[in-house]
């Protein structure tokens, strides 16, 4: 591509600005009110449709999904506050001796799709499409119903934002005869 002596443009660019040119000065008055009204007019579209309308878009959807967020905070601030209220508990009794089978069960009566990876003394259960308002009342019943606890929970938000995705980590709480135990770190061999 050939540059034009003056600044450098392409020539291609310096040709078709030189033809402006010549066709602006060759045009009458009434000529170029009317390019200029069209140029206007082109020009207030272009901001309308850039920067004005997304801008006024966004302005009115920000209160309601704020609202929203605020919603799913506060949902989500109440079970932390459960969850450790939970955690603080004294182990009860087990009642079913397959923890991973009793979760699954559970977790699929509330509408979740769940596979359990069961290990001695716990489970990890990938979990897909849990109803977040379902979480809490999951460690409530791993506690009371099967003698388990929710050691770690990594979920994660589902694109519709009412249900949730990942792995929990469920494990078998000890006898009351082993607290003692339990309460005690275990040294490696």
């Amino acid at each position: 591509m050939a540059l034009s002596p003056r600044r450098g443009a392409p020539a291609p660019l310096a040709s078709l600005k030189s033809g402006l040119a010549l066709r602006w000065r060759e045009a009458s008055a009434r000529e170029r009110r009317l390019m200029l009204g069209a140029f206007v007019v082109v020009a207030g579209a272009l901001v309308w449709m850039v920067l004005l309308r997304p801008a006024l878009r966004t302005e009115s959807l920000a209160p309601q999904r704020i609202a929203q967020l605020q919603e799913q905070l506060a949902q989500a601030r109440g079970q932390a506050e459960e969850l450790a209220r939970l955690a603080a508990r004294p182990p009860v009794k087990a009642q079913d001796a397959d923890l991973g089978g009793a979760a699954a069960r559970w977790l699929r009566a509330h509408g979740a799709q769940v596979q359990a990876a069961p290990l001695p003394g716990s489970v990890t259960l990938q979990v897909q499409h849990l109803p977040a308002s379902d979480l809490a009342p999951f460690a409530r019943a791993a506690r009371q119903e099967w003698a388990a606890s929710v050691v770690s929970a990594r979920l994660k938000l589902d694109a519709d934002g009412s249900t949730l995705s990942g792995s929990i980590d469920l494990r078998a709480q000890q006898a009351a005869s082993g607290a003692s135990a339990q309460g005690s770190p275990e040294q490696e061999p």
